[in-house]
């Protein structure tokens, strides 16, 4: 297991488990320990980006709202326990041009920072709500604006389903979100009024129950679907194991005419998972087969690649 823990950026959650055990010391436990100590040096580091990269949209007057990164991992029971990536925030639309542009000054240069014109990204396009909503916690006495826990939580979900349920990690997110909400969370301001997005985080937290044991103690019957579709947990644990999305992003198609042999032999990776497709379509959480979708999506994404094929060969060369 300690591979795939590794290699999907749960290896300090695997350590946690067996480090009071007699496998502690065990080869394949010292390297989930490893992990652990890297994320807790890398938390540090990425924590003093945050606040000098926020400082840099201040310093212009752009109010940047943090979203999945330190929002949820400041609420894991210690430091470490969950890597970082990308710095993801997103900004104002009326104010992402000026964003961008700091991003690539010699100072933005420095930062990985993942930037997003409002929510539509993630589902959600209602910047003046959520932005109302939303915190200002500290990193060492510095404020750091995130999302309310109802919108968070949304959000993470989303997340979770529109890229295809591949990383476990994004799960664990989700669970440690659901159990660290405070006594007063509003359930219907997390669902929404969508019947379908409330359908979404209802499965999604059926499946944290499922798979992590996740405690749904106080969910409402209304936030937690009462019976997952047929093809849903087979699709996410299926893509556990494959992990095509994170394979295509190794092998995207903007580069298949450079490597064309290579690119026809990882071509199953571009194939769409069931739940992809189905976000991608804005499709419904139900028992009817997922091809439909799945063909779909696909004739998006090539109808998308041809209207952009003659403009990344030009950024390639």
């Amino acid at each position: 297991m300690t591979p795939t823990l590794l290699e999907t950026g749960a290896g300090a959650l695997g350590w946690r488990p067996v480090s009071n055990s007699e496998l502690r010391t065990t080869p394949a436990a010292l390297q989930l320990r490893e992990a652990h100590r890297l994320h807790a040096l890398q938390a540090a580091l990425h924590e003093r980006e945050i606040q000098e990269v926020v400082g840099l949209f201040r310093s212009h007057r752009v109010e940047p709202v943090l979203v999945k990164g330190w929002a949820i991992a400041r609420l894991y029971v210690e430091p470490g326990l969950r890597p970082y990536g990308d710095i993801d925030l997103c900004v104002h639309p009326d104010q992402y041009l000026t964003a961008k542009a700091l991003l690539n000054t010699e100072t933005g240069k420095k930062y990985r920072v993942d930037l997003h014109k409002g929510f539509a990204r993630f589902g959600n396009q209602l910047w003046d709500e959520l932005y109302a909503r939303s915190q200002c916690p500290g990193i060492d006495g510095m404020t750091v604006r995130t999302l309310g826990p109802e919108d968070h939580l949304r959000l993470l979900c989303f997340h979770f389903l529109r890229e295809g349920a591949w990383r476990p990690l994004w799960l664990c997110d989700v669970s440690v979100a659901l159990e660290a909400r405070v006594p007063a969370f509003d359930w219907d301001l997390c669902l929404g009024t969508n019947q379908r997005t409330r359908d979404w985080v209802a499965c999604t937290l059926a499946l944290a129950q499922h798979l992590l044991k996740a405690d749904m103690n106080g969910v409402p019957a209304t936030a937690c679907a009462k019976q997952l579709p047929s093809w849903l947990l087979p699709s996410v644990l299926k893509e556990w194991e494959v992990r095509s999305i994170y394979e295509r992003h190794k092998s995207p198609m903007t580069r298949a005419w450079r490597r064309p042999i290579h690119s026809l032999k990882r071509i199953r990776c571009h194939w769409p998972s069931p739940v992809e497709a189905t976000i991608d379509l804005n499709g419904p959480f139900n028992d009817i087969p997922r091809l439909p979708f799945q063909l779909g999506n696909c004739f998006l994404r090539a109808v998308n690649f041809l209207l952009h094929f003659r403009g990344m060969i030009s950024e390639e060369r």
